[in-house]
Parts: structure tokens; C-alpha cells; sequence
């Protein structure tokens, strides 16, 4: 890190400069360490949790165990890690005998995604793996082959554990190898770190050595910082990467890369040795000091072991030490020039320190006491936790406790009496600061002259200030529960300022105080000294002006020639007022002279103009001295603005600096959404505290800057995009709140306010009035006004190069807060109690008629959210209609993609999700124990249509556009798609439709394989048949014999077919009524649209080339073409593949087999099945059939086609030829005969087959008597 003023002098520095390789070589060490420092935080927030689950890292909190550090190196690493310690099984390892450690909040992954993760763990090894490779990789068939229960076969499990593998490979693999190249980027940074010493100590920069680049001002800050960021690194690794996270992403590499397979063996057990997990767990958090909530907070980690894996050289590390230890690297003392201030001044320092003294095996911290005293005497006299990095802070009292020299200095300073003496001093301190403050921010006070009169009292102030809350911050972490119980005392009242006599508790509502005001008070002086700078030179020139004329006013008043001036005329005065203006008029404000010279002179002429009171006529005359006194006042405002300069805004910016608190002050969230919800003004406040903690943004990427690095941008995106998000939890109280009241008006709107009709009887009207209802409803329309009110008041802000717009920050708040309601709500309400074991007529009612309350619930509450939106979209400055439409359709394409990923190879991750977003994140729920099958309520949508239109049970008719009961009770049909579009919208039909589509595109792909897998193996048979069948025109001899046999030794394959149809057709079946809703609701809701995106089809498809516009904006089109309607669904091709040879015998073979079982029902105008429960329908076998051929050919089709014309030339020949022998046996033919006439007649409707292709293969006339049978 660097201050800002180094920077600035940091430009002219000639150890900066370009053609000083030495410098260069240096700064871009340090801005590499800072470079991988931020990928470290990135990657460590974005953990996939197979990851998390395989090294068994804990959800809720640490472990109580702390074992050894546990040496996992491999045998074909030729034991690298020292001697090789096996587990006493031979078994790979499991979570629960990885590490436990405790991560951030960010890497809780929700319960659903870790149980998904589950099914990655086998594969995911640590270090173990090193061993013996190829007893891991057996034991992984030998684990999958003991978990197969069902009697398959080994291979089929091996390939069902590739298959797992190859599909996380796939979907992982860019991340691991994100992961493995920050493990080579940090074992880099060492070897050119240690490389860059190595050419100094041989001295190939010439005039260069460590001690003359310690000498140079920057030399010496770049060389500490890249001996200090090493260190950091190791420390923050271990922290948010821990060990057996680290183990597995390398051990994953180098099974699942190639570059892994194939990379060089000496860098792979380098980086191994570097990132081998510690076996140095996180202790149990304590009630005293619960420190192990917070991830910002390091515990020991035995870092002088860590460091000790690639040391720095001993002479390197002794130097940056003394030089730490004696010199001030940053002088930084006119931001802190007092004596008592010397360890905040130097506290930067002393982090540095603190990493640093851990290298060369710690010898310092072990053996070297007064050394140990001269530290802490000079940099730990008054406080004992420090700041490492970015917010992350030690405490010393627990850290150096295992070392004999640092504990025995620190015992010193650190006694209970001290730590008590420091803890009243600081409330003291804080309770000073508090009334400066607010005598300092009453409206009013701070004016430019004022600001220039009292520029040391307000500085002083700041100082005060922001010292008082650096100490209570950082020592309220400690975790020593002795000192904790003092510094976080607990008071006996709760008071606005901490108590100055009893107890002095100071509780975290005091340090919030001090941070809000402290904070608007350094944003004031900013922006006034900012002004200031600006119009120095204005207001130099306006008071000489006005100084001078004063003097010439006074000069002309002593002529005694002004009317009502009663002086006699005093030549003497006239002169000396004459040449005092002329001297006046002479100050220039840049004129050749120094600065102290102009102030010299301003300084004699202020004492002249004392001095001139002293004689009797002036000083008698009141006038005259009070003109005096205001040039006297002139000429020093003209000296103080003359003083002000850029480092005034500097010294500001460091005093105000709390790097050190950015991780803290997410614990102070609540309180200030407490006060904030107390007194919606305390939103004005909190401008300058986000101001503040801007600031600390400067501190990672101050070097880059000087760098001119390319990863200047990155770095700060990834800072200033953690401080927005911060900014937003804060704020995020607003649009909770508003959303809270925005609740009660929706259930207002839902359930107490009447509907108006079209006609109103005047004696009536009273009652649909319901003036007590709307008097609540404008009562939280105010409510939620004020609320908005306060953040909207606020003025836009930078910070880090992201523009913070107040107005913006409230709208996604809205969106957040809906976002998460809606998906709860439709989370809640479409769960359906429907268990598979009990599938019966009278459940699949009560099921049908749950559904449909749920349904109608859902429309009821989603309608009248949506019109407490609308209502309050003036107050809060939104547009809350289009707010709805957009969210609501994100939060149902979201869930779509999710449910899409069970049929997918790649997943789409939340990461590369274009709905997914980090500022309004959609939540996700786990799994219901109903549906386990189902990730999120639109698979259960779904599933229940599956489940209430199941062929088993009901009957599909074309002509009625429903699913019936046997009893014709309809449980699926028009009104079901109507009720389902009024709760989830046409987001929701179009969102099933797609999920329908993935269903039948996994169902054809399933075919497709068994076709090639199980069918194949038939080929014989199938090519035979072809043959005795061919020519199709022709009846073949003994063809009922043939038909007969290939239906025997096929009949193995006619289930699976009929599972595999009666799925895609009722599939089809629903997007057909689906899309028939859509294209009602168009026609009567959205006609224009309609028009206009149907004539944009005809042009499309009528041009020459109609793929000719860019895939994103076809997409767009074939969407909205679906939104209103357009299109039959069962036209659609879902996929191409190569041709199965035998596919329309097939076919045949299977209609042969299940049209015994189908006759005519003239109530539904279908095919329905000859006995109850029997799984199979006619329409959906049909649209079934219809869809698969889609798929080919249209000579598939054809020869389909001609297949059944041939049958049915056969059964009417064998009709008429068995009428005369048994009536029953004719009888049953002709049924057969005419269900299979009905099939292939509404075969050809549904296929939109003309009816002449159909009667090339069936006469006209043989139908009509068919029918007539």
C-alpha cells in the first residue's frame, strides 16, 4: 500500500522512472501481488460446491478439532512433503475426513446445490491421491458397481461414473484450471521476488543494492510492500482457500486437464508443495469473542511453517525489518504530527510488520526481546489488534502467544489496568468527539470563512475522530475474552453518547454515531476546501479589492470634503491610507516572489494597520476602526486562502482512511437500518459514510495505477463492486420497508377492496366507497413517500469508477425485494401433495382440484401485488408496470433454465446465466420430498400436468381439447390452460411450453439410443420383414402369418416404444392447448402485435433467404411468434440424426400390437383404451408416432403410410374371408380393422398429411366401407 501523497511524488521520483529497470522491475512485483491478492477474494466468493462438499467444509460453523498438519504427498512425487503418512484405510477419502474450516457468507451455498453436489465427491481427491493413483481410480468403479442394487451390469456403471465425470469436466473445467493458474501466478510471484534480490545482491542493476534501494523514499516503501504482499498472500490463501479446497482444485486439474495430464512434473510439485493443505483448523468460536463468524478476522495459522515452503533470503528479510522497524516509509506527519498520534501514523507500518517478522522461521518473535520491545514500545503501546489486509485484522494477544520474545514484550504494555486505562481514554474520547461534531454540523456553522478561520480546530477534530473509531473498531474483535469483556462492556442505560464517569461502555450504536457524523463532516470539508482550491485566486482578488478601496474610502474620508462627515481634513492620514491602499493593490497572487514573502508582507501591513489605531483621531472614531478591522480581516482571509493547497485534501483523505474497517462494518448494518427505520432522514447521513469508505479502495490499486497496469480496471471493478453491494445492503432497509407496507396494500387490494361493476345503483355507492380501506391505503402511500424520499434526496456518487444514482440504487431495492416475494410466493403455492405410490381415479381428482385452488390463489395474490405496484409507482418514482413484466418474466426464464439443466450435458450455472443477476439475485428453494425429480415450481407445474393428463387414467379429445375420466368428467382442458396463464401469465405457458419441448427432445434422444442399442440387434428381423412386405403396393402371400411372427419376436421391444410415444404425444397434446391459449389471448388482447408479427412471418419464410438476420434476433422473433400463438407445435423438428434403417416396419409392428387394445369412443371422438388402468391412449400414441417421424424424412412418413394401406388391404381380405367361419373372430376383426382406420385418418389430421396421400395407399372407397363394418 501507498498513501496518496507518495503517489503524486511518486511521479518525479527517479526511481519510478520508465528507463529505471530496477524501479520498474520492483513496482511490477508489487502490483502483481495486489493483482493476485484481488483474484484470490474473486475466486474464493465463486467455490463450486462439489468442491466445498468433498472437502466437508461446515455450513453453520468451525470445528472443535485442531489436528496436525497431515503430510498428503504422493508416492510418484517421489515424497516431496517429507515422510510419507498413509491413512490407516486404503480407502480414497471421504468429506468427513477432510479438514473442516469456516468460510465466508458468500460461500453458504443453499442446500439444494449442495445436495446436487453430492454426486461429484467420489472423484474429487486430495493429496492422498499421490499415493497410488491407480488404486483411487479403481476404487472409483469398485464404489459405483457396490452402490448398483438393481442387478445391472459393472460396465453400465463404470460408464454411468464416466459419464458424471466427463459432464463435470465439462461444466468445471474452466474454473479448475481459473483456480490452478492463481496457484502458478502466486508460486511465480516468489520466484521473481526472490529473483529480483538475487540480481541485486549480484548486482546486476548497476548502483543498485537492497540497502541503496532502501535508502531511496520509494525503493524503500516498493521493496517493504513486496516483501509484506508475499507474506499477505499465503495468509489470505490459506484463509479463503483453505487446504483441502486448494488439494482437490490441483488434484481435479491434473486428472481432468490436459495440460494437467501432459504439464511439466517439476512445476506441478511446486505448486503442490506451495498450496498442501496446513491441517491448522479454525478455532471454536467463544461467546465472548465470536470471532469465527467473521471470515475477515485471522486466526494462528502457524504462518512461520507456511512461509518457510519458499522462503525469502535471510539478509532481504533482516533489512526490510530494521529499515520497518527504524524509518518512517510513508511520512506521513502532517496528517499526524502529534507525538500521541505516532502508532496511528505508523500503523500501516506495523501491518507490514506484523507479516513480515513471521519470515526467517520467526527468530525475531522467538528469541529477540528487545528488539520485540523496541516494537511494541513504538508501534503497539496503545493497541494490540492490527489490520493485515482489506479489512482482514489480528489479534496480537492471541497470535504472538506461542512465540516466548513477543509474548513477554507485549505482557509489557498489555495488562488489565492498561487495557483499562486505554478503553476509558478512548470513551472519553468518543464522547468529546461527539459533541465537536454536532456543534460543527448545525446548519449553518461551516462557511467558507469560517472553514478558513478555524482550518486547524476542524482538522483536529477529524483527527480526533477518526482515531477514537479506529481503536473501538479494531479492539472490539479482539479474541481475548479478558480483554473483549472490557473494550465491549455492556452499560447499565443505553445513552446517544457514551457515559464519561461509571462504566464507560461504548457500544456499537455510539460507534455509528461517531461514523455517520464523522464521515458528513470530512464529505463537508472536502467539498468546501475542494471549492476553496477552485476560487483561490477569486478570493484573493475580491479582498485585495475590497481591502484597497477601503483604504481609499478612508483616505477620501479624511479630506473632510464627504457630506454628514464631521473630520477636520489630516493630510498625513489622507497619505498614509493613500499608500497603504497602493501597497494593498501591489500583493499579486503569483508574482515572482515566495509565498512566505507575500505572506510577510501581508503580515506588515495587517500590523500597520494596528499600529494607525493608536493615533487619538482614529481612535476615537468608531467607523474608522471598524473599517480597520474588517481590512485587517480581508488581508487574512487573503493569507489563508494563499495557504490552502492539495495537501490539505491529502492530509483528509488518510485521516479519514478506514481500510482497516471495511470488513467490519458489515456488523453495523442492523443498526443503522434501525435508525434508518426509526427516522427516514438518517438516509442523508450515509452520502458521506459511503464517501468514506471509498477511500479505501485507493490502497490495492494505488500501485497498479503507477503501473499503468492493464488489471487497474479488473481490480478496482472487483473493490468497487463489493463497496456498491455494501452500499445496497445498507439502503436495502428502504425498499424493505416500503415492500412491507407495498404487502399490505396488495392484500388490501386482494381481499378487502370490492370490485367496481360497469352499472352502480346510487344507494350503493356508499358501500363500494369504503372510505376506511382507502384511508389505510393513503395513509401507506405516505408512509412509503417518506421512505423513498430520504434516498432519493440523495446526490449521485462515485465510487471506485462506479456511479452511484440514489434513484437507481431504490429501484433495484424494489426489484430485489419483489423478485424474492414473488418467488417465494409461487415457491409456497404451486407445491402439489400428489405421491406416486397412490395414483388412483379418485387421487388424481383430488389432485386435479388441488391444483386448481392453488391456481386460482395464486392469480388472486400475483393480481393484486401487481395492483399495489401500480399504486405506488408515483410515490417512489418507478415504473412499476414494466418493473413487474420484467422481473416476473426473468424470475420464470431463470427457473425454466434451471429445470432445462436435467437434460442437459452442460449446465448452465448461475455464473453464465443471462437471468441470474448479483444485485437482484432469484432465489432458489430446495426440492419438495414430493417431487424430488423437480428443481423449482415450474417442473412441478409441469410434473402436475404430467400427472392429472396421465393416459392411464384419462382420455384426450381433440374435439372437447381435454383430457377426460372415463365418467367424462373433464381434469384437463381449456379452462385449466386459462387459469394457468392467469397465474403464471404467458412468461409461465411459454416456460412449460419450453420444458414440454426439452421433455420431448429427451424422450426422442432416448429413442434414438434404444433404437440403436436394442432395436439394432433385430436388424435381421426387420430387414426380413421389409423384404416379404415389399413391394408395399402389393398384398404379399400369407401375410397374416408374417405379421404374426414379427409381432411375436418384437414384442420386447413394443413397451418401451409405447412409454416412449404416449410421453411425446401427450407432451405435444399440452403445447397444443397451450399454444391455442396464447393465440385467444393475442387475438383478443393484443391484435396489433398478432398482426404484426404474422405478417413479419409470411415475409420471413416467402424471402430467399429467410436465416439471413443474426441468431440473437431470430431467437426474439421465434419468441414472440410463440407469445402470441403462432405456429402448430406438432410441426416442429427437435433434433436431426441419421437415418434408422426399419424405423416404419417398426412402427407398424408396434400399431399392430396396441390397436387390439384401442376401439372407437364416439363420446370423445377418439381411440380409448378396451380396459381401465391400461397405460395407453389414442391420441397421444398418435401425436407420439407423428412427432418421431417428424423427426426424418418425409419418406418415413410415406413408407409409414404404405405399411398401414398394406395391413389394412390384408385385414379386410382376411375380414371377409373369416366372416363365414366365426362370427366373434370376424367380429373382433373388424373392431381391430376399424380402430386401426381411425388411427391412420387422424394420423393424417394431426399430421397435416393431405388426405389424397392417404388414399394413394387406402382407397377412398375401401374406407367408407371399412367404416360401414
Amino acid at each position: 500500500m501507498s498513501s496518496s501523497s507518495s503517489q503524486s511524488s511518486s511521479t518525479n521520483s527517479p526511481f519510478l522512472a520508465p528507463e529505471n529497470l530496477c524501479g520498474q522491475t520492483l513496482l511490477q512485483l508489487v502490483g502483481e501481488g495486489h493483482t493476485i491478492l484481488a483474484s484470490i477474494k474473486i475466486l474464493s466468493e465463486r467455490i463450486p460446491p462439489a468442491f466445498l462438499v468433498a472437502a466437508g467444509i461446515p455450513q453453520n460453523g468451525p470445528s472443535n478439532s485442531k489436528d496436525n498438519e497431515q503430510s498428503n504427498s504422493g508416492g510418484m512425487f517421489l515424497n516431496l512433503f517429507g515422510k510419507e503418512e498413509r491413512r490407516s484405510s486404503n480407502k480414497p477419502p471421504t468429506a468427513s475426513s477432510s479438514s473442516e474450516v469456516l468460510l465466508n457468507d458468500n460461500q453458504k451455498k443453499s442446500s439444494c446445490d449442495m445436495e446436487d453436489a453430492k454426486k461429484y465427491t467420489p472423484f474429487l481427491f486430495d493429496f492422498s491421491y499421490l499415493h497410488n493413483p491407480e488404486e483411487f481410480e479403481a476404487t472409483l468403479t469398485n464404489q459405483d458397481t457396490t452402490t448398483t442394487t438393481d442387478g445391472g451390469n459393472n460396465n453400465n456403471a463404470a460408464e454411468d461414473m464416466a459419464d458424471l465425470e466427463r459432464e463435470f469436466a465439462i461444466n468445471h473445467l474452466p474454473t479448475i484450471q481459473e483456480y490452478y493458474t492463481l496457484f502458478t501466478s502466486i508460486y511465480n510471484y516468489q520466484m521473481e521476488l526472490n529473483r529480483f534480490s538475487s540480481d541485486l545482491t549480484k548486482g546486476y542493476f548497476i548502483q543498485y543494492t537492497v540497502e541503496s534501494v532502501l535508502l531511496d523514499q520509494e525503493g524503500r516503501a516498493l521493496l517493504c510492500e513486496a516483501v509484506w504482499l508475499y507474506g499477505v498472500i499465503l495468509i489470505v490463501l490459506e484463509r479463503l482457500l483453505p487446504g483441502p479446497i486448494r488439494e482437490r482444485f490441483i488434484i481435479a486439474h491434473f486428472r481432468l486437464s490436459n495440460e494437467g495430464i501432459g504439464g511439466d512434473i517439476s512445476t506441478i510439485e511446486s505448486i503442490c508443495k506451495l498450496c498442501k493443505g496446513t491441517g491448522i483448523h479454525p478455532p471454536q468460536s467463544t461467546n465472548s469473542a465470536s470471532f469465527g463468524q467473521h471470515v475477515s478476522h485471522k486466526y494462528p495459522m502457524e504462518e512461520e511453517r507456511l512461509f518457510a515452503r519458499y522462503p525469502l533470503p535471510v539478509d532481504l528479510v533482516r533489512n526490510v525489518v530494521g529499515c520497518l522497524i527504524s524509518d518512517d516509509v510513508y511520512q506521513q506527519s502532517s496528517a499526524f504530527p502529534n507525538v500521541d498520534q505516532r502508532s496511528i501514523r505508523l500503523s500501516r507500518q506495523a501491518s507490514m510488520l506484523y507479516v513480515v517478522l513471521f519470515f526467517d522461521n520467526a527468530v525475531v518473535l522467538r528469541e529477540e526481546e528487545a528488539r520485540l520491545r523496541e516494537i511494541v514500545d513504538k508501534y503497539f503501546y496503545d493497541n494490540w489488534v492490527v489490520h493485515v489486509y482489506a479489512g482482514m485484522t489480528a489479534d496480537l494477544s492471541i497470535e504472538w502467544k506461542r512465540f516466548r520474545a513477543a509474548k513477554a514484550a507485549l505482557d509489557n504494555v498489555l495488562e488489565v489496568e492498561n487495557v483499562k486505562k486505554m478503553h476509558i481514554q478512548n470513551a472519553k474520547l468518543i464522547g468529546q468527539c461527539m459533541a465537536e461534531l454536532r456543534a460543527y454540523l448545525t446548519m449553518g456553522i461551516l462557511t467558507d470563512s469560517f472553514v478558513l478561520d478555524n482550518r486547524h480546530d476542524l482538522l483536529n477534530c477529524l483527527r480526533k475522530c477518526n482515531i477514537a473509531v479506529r481503536w473501538r473498531i479494531l479492539h472490539r474483535r479482539t479474541t481475548n475474552a479478558v480483554y473483549h469483556g472490557i473494550v465491549c462492556a455492556t452499560a447499565s442505560e443505553v445513552t446517544a453518547d457514551p457515559k464519561l464517569q461509571g462504566d464507560f461502555a461504548v457500544n456499537d450504536t455510539h460507534v455509528v454515531s461517531l461514523l455517520l457524523l464523522s464521515s458528513q463532516l470530512e464529505m463537508q470539508l472536502k467539498h468546501i476546501f475542494t471549492q476553496l482550491l477552485e476560487k483561490k485566486e477569486s478570493i484573493w482578488l475580491n479582498c485585495r479589492a475590497k481591502a484597497s478601496g477601503m483604504m481609499e474610502d478612508l483616505a477620501q474620508y479624511f479630506e473632510g470634503d464627504v457630506t454628514l462627515a464631521r473630520v477636520s481634513r489630516h493630510d498625513g492620514l489622507i497619505d498614509w491610507f493613500t499608500s497603504m491602499a497602493s501597497e494593498i493593490r501591489d500583493l499579486a497572487y503569483e508574482s515572482g516572489d515566495h509565498f512566505t514573502v507575500t505572506g510577510r508582507k501581508i503580515q506588515l501591513c495587517v500590523q500597520a494597520l494596528e499600529d494607525v489605531e493608536q493615533y487619538d483621531l482614529v481612535d476615537r472614531d468608531v467607523q474608522v476602526k471598524s473599517f480597520l478591522q474588517e481590512s485587517r480581516e480581508l488581508l487574512l482571509q487573503m493569507a489563508r486562502a494563499v495557504g490552502i493547497n492539495e495537501s490539505i485534501t491529502q492530509d483528509i483523505k488518510f485521516i479519514s482512511d478506514i481500510s482497516y474497517g471495511v470488513e467490519s462494518m458489515k456488523s453495523y448494518v442492523k443498526i443503522i437500518h434501525s435508525r434508518i427505520s426509526k427516522d427516514p432522514s438518517n438516509v442523508n447521513l450515509l452520502q458521506g459514510f459511503f464517501l468514506k469508505l471509498s477511500n479505501s479502495l485507493d490502497g490495492p490499486v494505488v500501485r497498479l495505477k503507477q503501473l499503468k497496469s492493464p488489471e487497474v480496471e479488473r481490480v478496482t471493478g472487483y473493490y468497487s463492486s463489493q463497496l456498491v453491494a455494501f452500499v445496497r445492503n445498507v439502503l436495502e432497509i428502504v425498499p424493505v420497508s416500503v415492500f412491507g407496507i407495498l404487502v399490505q396494500i396488495s392484500d388490501i387490494f386482494e381481499r378487502r377492496l370490492q370490485r367496481l361493476p360497469l352499472k352502480i345503483q346510487g344507494d350503493k355507492l356508499g358501500a363500494y366507497a369504503q372510505l376506511g380501506e382507502r384511508y389505510k391505503l393513503s395513509m401507506m402511500a405516505h408512509e412509503i413517500s417518506i421512505f423513498a424520499d430520504g434516498v432519493l434526496s440523495m446526490d449521485n456518487s462515485i465510487i471506485g469508477g462506479i456511479e452511484i444514482n440514489p434513484r437507481k440504487l431504490l429501484d433495484e431495492g424494489l426489484r430485489k425485494e419483489m423478485v424474492r416475494h414473488v418467488s417465494e410466493l409461487l415457491n409456497n403455492l404451486l407445491q402439489f401433495d400428489f405421491a406416486a405410490d397412490s395414483e388412483t381415479v379418485a387421487s388424481i381428482t383430488k389432485h386435479q382440484t388441488a391444483a386448481m385452488r392453488s391456481l386460482a390463489s395464486l392469480s388472486r395474490r400475483l393480481e393484486g401485488f401487481q395492483s399495489a405496484l401500480e399504486c405506488i409507482e408515483d410515490y417512489v418514482s418507478i415504473h412499476g408496470l414494466k418493473m413487474w413484466h420484467e422481473e416476473f418474466s426473468r424470475i420464470i426464464s431463470y427457473n425454466v433454465e434451471q429445470e432445462v439443466n436435467k437434460y442437459l450435458l452442460k449446465k448452465v450455472l448461475d455464473a453464465d446465466s443471462a437471468f441470474q443477476s448479483e444485485i437482484v439475485p432469484i432465489p432458489r428453494f430446495p426440492r419438495t420430498q414430493n417431487e424430488p425429480t423437480c428443481i423449482n415450481f415450474m417442473g412441478r407445474m409441469v410434473s402436475m400436468l404430467i400427472k392429472i393428463t396421465d393416459t392411464q387414467y384419462t382420455t384426450f379429445s381433440i374435439e372437447k381439447s381435454g383430457w377426460f375420466m372415463s365418467d367424462g368428467t373433464e381434469v384437463c382442458g381449456l379452462k385449466t390452460v386459462s387459469l394457468l396463464r392467469q397465474a403464471v401469465g404467458v412468461y409461465g405457458l411459454t416456460g412449460i411450453d419450453r420444458l414440454l419441448c426439452y421433455r420431448i427432445l429427451h424422450e426422442l434422444h432416448r429413442f434414438v439410443k434404444f433404437f440403436r442399442t436394442n432395436v439394432t440387434k433385430q436388424g435381421v428381423l426387420l430387414e426380413q420383414l421389409r423384404d416379404e412386405l415389399y413391394p408395399e403396393w402389393k398384398t404379399p402371400t400369407n401375410a397374416v402369418s408374417i405379421y404374426a411372427s414379427g409381432s411375436k419376436k418384437a414384442e420386447m421391444l413394443m413397451l418401451p416404444m409405447l412409454t416412449c410415444f404416449r410421453r411425446i404425444g401427450q407432451a405435444q397434446l399440452l403445447r397444443r392447448m397451450i399454444r391455442f391459449e396464447l393465440g385467444r389471448c393475442s387475438r383478443i388482447d393484443a391484435k396489433t402485435l398478432l398482426q404484426s408479427v404474422s405478417t413479419l412471418n409470411a415475409s420471413t419464410l416467402s424471402s430467399e433467404n429467410p436465416f439471413e438476420e443474426s441468431p440473437p434476433e431470430l431467437k426474439k422473433f421465434c419468441d414472440m411468434s410463440l407469445a402470441v400463438g403462432l405456429g402448430d407445435p406438432l410441426q416442429t423438428v427437435f433434433m436431426a440424426t441419421d437415418p434408422l434403417e426399419g424405423l416404419p416396419v417398426l412402427l407398424l409392428l408396434c400399431v399392430i400390437a396396441y390397436v387390439p387394445k384401442l376401439s372407437y369412443n364416439a363420446m370423445f371422438g377418439s381411440l380409448s383404451k378396451n380396459k381401465s388402468g391400461y397405460p395407453i391412449d389414442g391420441w397421444p400414441l398418435i401425436a407420439g408416432i407423428s412427432t418421431l417421424l417428424k423427426q426424418f424424412h418425409p419418406s418415413y412418413s410415406n413408407s409409414f403410410l404404405a405399411y398401414i394401406g398394406q395391413f389394412v388391404r390384408v385385414s379386410v381380405a382376411a375380414c371377409f374371408e373369416r366372416k363365414q367361419v366365426r362370427k366373434d373372430v370376424a367380429s373382433q376383426l373388424t373392431e381391430d380393422l376399424r380402430s386401426m382406420l381411425v388411427l391412420v385418418n387422424q394420423f393424417c389430421d394431426i399430421s397435416s398429411i393431405p388426405k389424397s396421400a392417404l388414399h394413394e395407399h387406402i382407397p377412398q372407397y375401401l374406407m367408407e366401407m371399412c367404416s360401414d363394418l
